[in-house]
């Protein structure tokens, strides 16, 4: 079954992608952009805060098991971080266990996505907007 094309919306969001799996990252920006937003994108937790500084996302869709420095550590340096305190944070993750789930609101995520992330997800959250 084909997923429904991306459609333009009516408000463009910044979106920062931060994730070491290649192709995920490039398919979900891919994705996004289609849609009408604009997105950068971190292939690891030590350039991540870099990104997020100078591209001030909307949103950050954030892995949590990444390398080195974990989706939660990043998630804490954002909120700490009087710029982008108010950027919206979404942990995506192959982990759906609860505890994976408390932790990540305990740190401040605003929602937890697991993957593969179904593209319906994404429309929903940042389709149009009308």
């Amino acid at each position: 079954m084909r997923a429904a094309p991306p459609r333009a919306t009516a408000r463009v969001y910044r979106i920062l992608v931060i994730e070491d799996n290649l192709d995920q990252v490039h398919s979900l920006a891919l994705l996004l952009k289609e849609m009408g937003h604009s997105v950068d994108y971190a292939i690891n937790g030590y350039v991540a805060l870099d990104v997020a500084r100078r591209f001030k996302p909307d949103y950050v869709l954030l892995d949590l098991g990444l390398p080195g420095v974990t989706g939660y550590e990043i998630c804490s340096q954002l909120r700490q971080d009087p710029e982008l305190q108010s950027v919206k944070i979404i942990a995506t993750t192959a982990y759906s266990e609860p505890e994976y789930r408390e932790r990540a609101r305990k740190v401040g995520f605003d929602d937890f996505w697991v993957k593969p992330i179904d593209p319906k997800v994404v429309y929903e959250r940042f389709g149009d907007t009308k």
